[in-house]
């Protein structure tokens, strides 16, 4: 009998030359070697095949698709090849510490209830020099609070259960948006954690966005927001969706700080009411969160006298939860 791979590790590429040798490094050298790498090469212009076929090592399996047929599809057909238990994510740009794959299959393989884990990243230039930390939600509770607002997990830092994927592919119809749809409709059923710590490097290339590809991103980041808000009994209007939306991006609201501050408030009143009232999430944590976001909405607007005028009412548990998202995530 054939013995099946733990771990899926699964890497789209296109045009990936510059980066694509130290990606594939980076499994190779995971100090866990229970793995195959799925490649799908999406119709490369560059040497990227070459590359891939490079790799003597039998656990790599090399594939192409017929012409480009963009991310969606190649992830989709990547997860219908994969053998393992596990499947994780990685970009071809960006890097797996050692300790990555191990310490992800640990946690899965100790804690039956979750679907999935993220890990906290480092931020890297196209010089592999770092940026920043990014350290994201991590308990299921607070993974379930913060994607009220926006997506919390690093694409590449995913491990997720092979049949859970199977069974809730990627949406073709949320291409750019794809992954932060597919955590947002998982965490209705499943349990999502990010581990805390820092075992996955992405790559920041520093290009803008189009504005084309910018307005079709907040369009679909709105859909799924609007999606996320009727699952707790909120129709926003189109003002408040803007407001809403405007908590993660400044630049989709125009209105002046004093008068966004005030319809935020308001807004985050009637968030926390009916999410409380809606029994999906935990009381303190979620007005933790809506604190937070608060004080992030503040800093991004520099009106640091702001800050401390919170638009719900914490307990000592909510300002605890509190302290911990601001020590780690600002």
């Amino acid at each position: 009998m054939v013995k099946l791979p733990k771990v899926s590790v699964l890497m789209p590429i296109y045009n990936a030359e510059k980066y694509l040798s130290i990606a594939i490094q980076s499994i190779i050298s995971q100090t866990f070697t229970d793995w195959e790498l799925i490649l799908i090469n999406d119709g490369s212009t560059d040497k990227s095949e070459d590359i891939a076929l490079s790799y003597a090592d039998k656990r790599i399996r090399y594939y192409k698709n017929d012409g480009n047929k963009g991310l969606i599809y190649t992830r989709n057909r990547m997860i219908g090849l994969a053998e393992g238990e596990y499947i994780a994510f990685l970009d071809s740009d960006d890097l797996s510490l050692p300790l990555r794959l191990s310490k992800q299959v640990a946690f899965l393989d100790n804690n039956p209830g979750y679907a999935l884990c993220g890990t906290w990243c480092k931020m890297i230039d196209g010089e592999n020099r770092e940026i920043k930390k990014i350290n994201m939600s991590v308990s299921d509770e607070e993974v379930k609070c913060t994607l009220l607002f926006a997506n919390t997990f690093v694409q590449s830092s995913i491990m997720i259960r092979r049949q859970v994927l199977a069974a809730n592919p990627y949406d073709k119809d949320y291409p750019l948006a794809e992954d932060y749809e597919l955590w947002c409709r998982l965490s209705h059923s499943y349990n999502l954690k990010n581990i805390p710590e820092h075992l996955t490097l992405y790559r920041w290339h520093g290009n803008n966005i189009s504005k084309e590809r910018k307005a079709h991103l907040d369009l679909l980041a709105n859909n799924i927001l609007k999606r996320e808000l009727s699952h707790i009994g909120l129709v926003p209007n189109e003002e408040e969706l803007q407001i809403h939306a405007a908590i993660r991006d400044k630049d989709i609201s125009s209105l002046p700080n004093t008068q966004y501050l005030k319809a935020l408030r308001l807004w985050m009143k009637k968030l926390s009411v009916q999410g409380i009232k809606s029994g999906n999430y935990d009381k303190d944590i979620l007005n933790a969160t809506i604190a937070f976001r608060w004080i992030f909405a503040c800093k991004e607007r520099k009106t640091f006298s702001k800050i401390l005028s919170l638009p719900v009412h914490l307990n000592v548990r909510g300002y605890k939860t509190l302290f911990k998202l601001l020590k780690e995530r600002l």
